[in-house]
Parts: C-alpha cells; sequence; structure tokens
C-alpha cells in the first residue's frame, strides 16, 4: 500500500525536471535500483534466521545493531514528516484553505497511530480491504484521463542519454521505493513465510508500482505538457481534478481524489509507524508489548518535525537533497555489509560443525 500510493501525489516533477527527454529511461532505471535494492534485502533474509528486522540486525550486528535501527528509525521519522507535511500543505493549498494545517496534521497522524498501535493482524486486514479501493478508483481516474493525453511527442525517449543528470533523476526517486525495512518485518508475520512465497509479492509488488509511477507520467505529461509539470505545485492533482471526457461523467473527480489520498497517506504512515514501534518494543523489551506506546511516541514527533518544515519547498528540499542520498547510501551501505558479515559467519560456522 505504501509503496504505491503513500507518496505519488508529488510525482512525476522531481525527475523531469533533472531527467528532461531522458525521463522514461530514468523511470526504468529507478525500477531497477528498486529491484536491485529489494533483492539486496531478500539475499540477506535468505542468510539470516527468521525474525523481524531488530532480530536479524541482531543476529548479524550484535551489539551494533541498535544504533544502525536507531539511524533507520530516524531517516524514516523525517520522510514520513516530511510527507505528512506536503500531504497537508497540498489539502490546504488545493482543498481545504481555510483550515489550519495543525489540525489536518494531526488528523492524520493520530489515525495512523490509531491504525498502527493495534495487532498487526488489524492493520493487515484494513489495507487488504482499502487497497483494492484505492486502487480501482485510481485506475478509473486514469482510465478517464487517458482521452485527454494528447502530447505524445513529450513521452518519446531521447537517443542522446546525458549519464549525470540522468543518475540525479534516479536518486530522486528513492523516497518511493523506500521499503525495504517494512518488507523485512511483516514478512516474519507472514502465514508460512517462504522465501519463494516473499520473493514473489516483493518483486511483484515493485513491478506494480512501476505500472502505476509509468501510467501517472503518461497522463500528467501527454495531458498538459512537460513544461505545464514542471511549473506546477501539484501536477497529478491538478490533472486529476480538471477532468474533462465524452467517455465518461464526473462531476467531483475531487472528493474521489481526497479519498484515495487521504486513505493512502493514513496507511502509508501506519504501516512505517508499526514497523518503527515493533521493533523498537523488541529492541529494549525483547518483546511487542511496548508496541502501541512506542507508535505513539513516534507519531508525536512526526508531528513536532512538520513544525520545522513550514513550506512545499522545503519539504521539497529535505527529501530530494537530503533524505534521498543519505537514506539510499545507508540502505545501501548496510545492507552489503550485512550479508558479507552472515556468510562469513555461516561460513566460519560451517566450518566449526566440521572440525
Amino acid at each position: 500500500m505504501s509503496i504505491v500510493t503513500g507518496a505519488i501525489f508529488i510525482w512525476p516533477q522531481a525527475i523531469l525536471l533533472l531527467a528532461g527527454d531522458d525521463t522514461p529511461w530514468a523511470i526504468l532505471a529507478s525500477i531497477a535500483m528498486a529491484i536491485v535494492m529489494s533483492s539486496l534485502a531478500l539475499i540477506w533474509m535468505k542468510i539470516t534466521p527468521p525474525g523481524i528486522l531488530t532480530d536479524r540486525m541482531r543476529q548479524t550486528w550484535h551489539g551494533f545493531a541498535w544504533p544502525i535501527l536507531f539511524i533507520h528509525i530516524t531517516l524514516c521519522l523525517i520522510l514520513d514528516a516530511t510527507m505528512l507535511a506536503l500531504f497537508a500543505q497540498m489539502l490546504s493549498a488545493v482543498f481545504y484553505p481555510l483550515t489550519p494545517l495543525w489540525a489536518m496534521k494531526l488528523m492524520i497522524a493520530a489515525e495512523s497511530a490509531w491504525f498502527a498501535s493495534r495487532s498487526f493482524h488489524v492493520l493487515a486486514r484494513n489495507i487488504q480491504f482499502w487497497f483494492p479501493v484505492l486502487m480501482l478508483l485510481l485506475f478509473l481516474l486514469i482510465t478517464i484521463e487517458w482521452t485527454n493525453v494528447h502530447c505524445w511527442w513529450a513521452l518519446r525517449p531521447s537517443t542522446h542519454i546525458v549519464v549525470h543528470p540522468l543518475l540525479q533523476a534516479i536518486l530522486s526517486t528513492w523516497f518511493l521505493w523506500k521499503q525495504n525495512e517494512v518488507s523485512v518485518t511483516v514478512a516474519h508475520f507472514v502465514r508460512s513465510p517462504t522465501q519463494m512465497l516473499i520473493r514473489k509479492l516483493t518483486l511483484g509488488a515493485i513491478l506494480f508500482q512501476g505500472i502505476v509511477i509509468s501510467l501517472i507520467y503518461v497522463i500528467t505529461v501527454g495531458s498538459i505538457g512537460p513544461y505545464a509539470v514542471l511549473r506546477l505545485r501539484w501536477p497529478l492533482v491538478y490533472v486529476l481534478s480538471n477532468q474533462s471526457s465524452h467517455t465518461f461523467y464526473l462531476s467531483r473527480p475531487g472528493l474521489i481524489i481526497l479519498l484515495i489520498w487521504t486513505g493512502a497517506i493514513v496507511f502509508y504512515l501506519a504501516a512505517h509507524l508499526f514497523c518503527m514501534g515493533v521493533n523498537s518494543s523488541k529492541l529494549f523489551t525483547k518483546s511487542y508489548n511496548l508496541t502501541p506506546m512506542a507508535v505513539w511516541i513516534f507519531s508525536i514527533l512526526e508531528i513536532l518535525i512538520t513544525f520545522f518544515i513550514p513550506t512545499p519547498t522545503t519539504a521539497t528540499h529535505l527529501l530530494l537533497d537530503f533524505f534521498n542520498p543519505v537514506d539510499l547510501s545507508v540502505s545501501l551501505i548496510v545492507l552489503v555489509s550485512s550479508i558479507l558479515i552472515r556468510l562469513i559467519a555461516n561460513a566460519l560456522h560451517a566450518k566449526h560443525h566440521l572440525a
């Protein structure tokens, strides 16, 4: 749920700004990056004993597990606070200009924390119920907007690829794929979690996400052109809110947009809050008993962080210029190091048993 819709309302402005005519190649490379990072996480899961993220970190890093988890939680809080701030700012700019920002932030954060503080069964069942509904509504809006796509010239990929802007554009998409910690944590709660099943679900989610972001790129750039996308603050919301079609009739598309992204951002934050809460509780108490309290503490921290993100420009810079490069670097270093440590430890263990 969080992979697919949690942050897509600000897509695809940043990647188009950086990659220009190379954007289609950047999208494909972004999907490839997500597959590589998820594959590394799957390899690490395969060579570590079963458990949530905290358990696997302890098996790999022992006493160094807690500072790594602290860095992960800090970066996740920054990401979630940024997305919460951006979403509230979008609601204020487009739908509710007279409603205080703090009220919208508080409502969304409180609802997310409520879901995250329940049992995993309750959270998962709610996501399983609402996910098809929200996706059906999103694809309905995409289908309606498809009739307005006329700038096909803007969708043609360039035949001359400029490497440095392309790499910057790929990096700008990392916040969409920041889900390895969630996958590693919730995989433990899957019924009969075989490696094959987890691999299929993870790669399936990435490919589905790739389809969604590609379709949204086509309808935004194809409908209003690349120059308008670069100049609008919320290009996707603008496109979907101003639909006109001779095939479909939809008088209030804004209501559907509100339903899709309010539900999406709530479960996006809830999934992250649950994982942060359950890992923190297991780290400090070796049980899940303190998960609800940890969830509410993290939710309060997210709200407090949002007050240091006063404008969409500040949020976008924090997301693209700080979070993406820092988090991708940390994730890559930790994953590669964890795999090497576990391979060495497993080899030494096997050698000891043979001796």
